[in-house]
């Protein structure tokens, strides 16, 4: 009797023991953000932790068709990305309570609606894989048509000025001042002849594109009080047309245009 006691007893506690890192290692998952603009970023955290699990550990998150990810935090671990799957591996967790990775997700430019990210975890203990399923992400990507410059959009097109990741045609030889007037900018290729017919606008709509973002102009002005009297006379009425400003292809506010522009203005003498 007491010989079969001992084997029981412990068999009971490895599975104790099992059970207890089970209910014990924690992983919590939070997004940067409940929506993103179609062809804009969002990060994804990912907080592990392990209450003294030394063992091997895997997390993985599958992302919806299209979306594609780069590895940001990894703390140690091996990051990859393949098919729409993430992982991070450890061959041991780190020796601290809290670890936390981080992957940023960048979203096509043809998705719209509510997206899922699902995924799940395991380790290894005393050769046997325990596995969880983590609490699902939800994200909703939004289609980017609107005249406003939201910050958002700001954000993915980096119009600033001295930007590195500056747009293409900023590097083109351009006049000092120049105004336009904005109709619209999109985050799909819309045809500028549909929106010449559509706003009835005679004069030619320009375009232009970074990263995917479409921006869509009129007007080549030298002064402000020209694009203002303009934009004045178009008659829109699903979207508010606004006057912009680029100082030597760059995108600057109006208020640095108007005092770039006093600068310049001759000064009269009595």
């Amino acid at each position: 009797m007491h010989k079969t006691k001992y084997p029981i007893l412990f068999l009971l506690a490895i599975l104790c023991a099992s059970l207890s890192f089970a209910s014990t290692v924690k992983v919590t998952q939070s997004i940067s953000q409940n929506a993103v603009f179609a062809g804009g970023t969002f990060l994804v955290k990912i907080l592990i932790e392990r209450n003294d699990l030394d063992s091997y550990f895997q997390i993985s998150n599958d992302l919806p068709s299209g979306m594609t990810a780069v590895g940001v935090e990894s703390h140690g671990a091996t990051f990859s990305f393949k098919d729409g799957k993430i992982k991070y591996s450890w061959l041991r967790l780190p020796d601290m309570e809290e670890i936390q990775v981080i992957y940023k997700v960048t979203t096509p430019f043809d998705m719209k609606g509510l997206q899922k990210i699902t995924g799940s975890y395991y380790y290894i203990i005393d050769e046997e894989r325990m596995e969880f399923s983590t609490t699902p992400l939800s994200i909703e990507v939004k289609e980017n048509v609107s005249p406003s410059d939201t910050l958002a959009e700001k954000t993915l097109l980096s119009v600033v000025n001295n930007d590195e990741n500056q747009p293409s045609y900023i590097s083109e030889v351009k006049p000092d001042l120049l105004f336009k007037i904005q109709i619209l900018s999109s985050t799909r290729k819309l045809s500028r002849d549909s929106i010449r017919k559509e706003y009835k606008i005679r004069e030619s709509v320009q375009e232009e594109n970074f990263n995917g973002l479409y921006k869509y102009t009129v007007g080549n002005f030298k002064t402000y009080e020209e694009a203002r009297d303009f934009k004045n006379k178009l008659d829109f009425k699903k979207y508010i047309p606004f006057v912009i400003a680029y100082n030597r292809g760059a995108r600057i506010t109006i208020g640095e245009a108007m005092q770039i522009a006093a600068k310049r203005k001759p000064i009269v003498k009595d």
